[in-house]
């Protein structure tokens, strides 16, 4: 009998157990931090200057009051990035001038964003959007001549 009520409760425990690990997957994200570029568009076509745009969870301030900011950095490489201290549909925008935008070449790239804690440290959250740098045409997010060449990627 004493093998039996001792099998029925670690059977119990066991099931318990189990059903704590279950779920879809998604509960580590849920509640986490989020962070979503809203302009420019994915396939969208930029030419600098251009408006950037980006929407957290977090509120997004300045690195001394202890608030999140964002990296924005280009083609994965968040060596050179840019800080962004404002967002949630703030749109902001990017010059020829910033360390991002140094030896870009027209064509296409990826625009990335990490949400990151006062300390530069990743807060967990991290977007990205295709865009294709050059000459303003339809859908594009920043200011050109019109003309075409790699001219056009700097409006100054």
């Amino acid at each position: 009998m004493k093998t039996k009520l001792m099998a029925l409760t670690a059977t119990g425990v066991l099931a318990v157990a189990l059903a704590g690990c279950g779920g879809d997957g998604d509960a580590g994200e849920e509640g986490g931090p989020t962070v979503a570029i809203v302009q420019p568009a994915e396939g969208g076509t930029v030419a600098v200057p251009f408006t950037f745009e980006v929407d957290s969870s977090e509120d997004l301030g300045p690195t001394d009051t202890g608030n999140h900011h964002v990296h924005l950095y280009l083609d994965g490489d968040d060596s050179v990035y840019e800080v962004i201290e404002s967002g949630n549909g703030e749109p902001i925008e990017i010059t020829a001038d910033s360390p991002i935008l140094a030896g870009v070449a027209d064509g296409e790239h990826t625009i990335n964003v990490s949400l990151r804690n006062a300390d530069h440290s990743a807060a967990g959250a991290e977007d990205e959007v295709a865009v294709v740098f050059g000459a303003a045409g339809s859908g594009s997010t920043g200011g050109s001549d019109g003309e075409e060449g790699t001219e056009d990627l700097y409006d100054y």
